[in-house]
């Protein structure tokens, strides 16, 4: 009984340990989908959700923005999370009942009608791509072999950038600039100098891809999707952010 003990004691001790790893990065990474843009490119949407880390409860938020002014559209964006989860339920079919909730307030307020036009995609780099680089993205603009438009390079870098409330939590905070090179011009698309609160508590980012498309009349737009990891309950949690302009 006494070797029987001490066996399991290490083969439990080494168990434990395996589960108290996997937990502390258990956080939630969201999952989206790109709606689309206009027909003239003017706006631009698209949905995150998934389950959150801690409370289990199942989330969706759908986000409409002015790709000139790179901004939201008011009243996006459209947030909703189910907190009446009953025991035992199939975990799909009510996140696809959340969705389904989000994605009819936003159809309601009028502001996805004639977002009909899915763009292309022209970079891809998800978190569990380990062989890129997740802050430097060059594209070809649009799906044409060979390519003959000038390419585009997006760039990011980090810099720490505190927040009071986040600080509390022992959270270190950075922000982001991005540029976009493209025929020669260099522009700063974002530069923080504080962080929004819509953010949370970000912790890094990465550019997870770029969506463009090119209208019948008016400029080529795209959208550039920043992934962060923010400050979760369970680990770093995984949101979207876009960046959006007319080449």
């Amino acid at each position: 009984m006494k070797i029987f003990s001490r066996a399991c004691a290490a083969v439990c001790s080494t168990f434990l340990a395996a589960v108290l790893v996997s937990s502390a990065h258990a956080g939630d990474f969201a999952d989206v989908d790109i709606i689309g843009f206009s027909k003239d490119g003017r706006r631009f949407a698209f949905e995150q959700y998934g389950i959150q880390d801690g409370s289990g409860f199942p989330y969706s938020e759908v986000f409409v923005i002015d790709v000139q002014k790179d901004s939201w559209v008011k009243p996006s964006p459209f947030k909703f999370v189910e907190q009446n989860v009953p025991d035992g339920v199939d975990q799909d079919t009510i996140l696809g009942d959340t969705r389904h909730v989000a994605i009819q307030a936003a159809n309601d307020s009028g502001l996805l009608d004639g977002i009909d036009y899915p763009g292309q995609t022209v970079g891809a780099n998800p978190v569990t791509e380990v062989s890129a680089d997740p802050h430097l993205m060059v594209v070809n603009p649009r799906i044409i072999v060979p390519a003959f438009d000038d390419p585009m390079e997006f760039s990011i870098e980090e810099y720490p950038l505190e927040s009071g409330k986040c600080a509390s939590y022992g959270a270190q905070t950075r922000g982001f600039r991005l540029t976009m090179l493209y025929q020669g011009m260099a522009r700063v698309l974002n530069e923080d100098k504080d962080l929004p609160e819509s953010r949370g508590c970000p912790l890094s980012y990465r550019i997870e891809r770029v969506i463009t498309r090119y209208p019948d009349a008016g400029p080529p737009v795209f959208a550039a999707l920043i992934l962060m990891q923010t400050h979760g309950f369970e680990g770093p949690d995984g949101r979207y952010l876009a960046i959006t302009g007319r080449f």
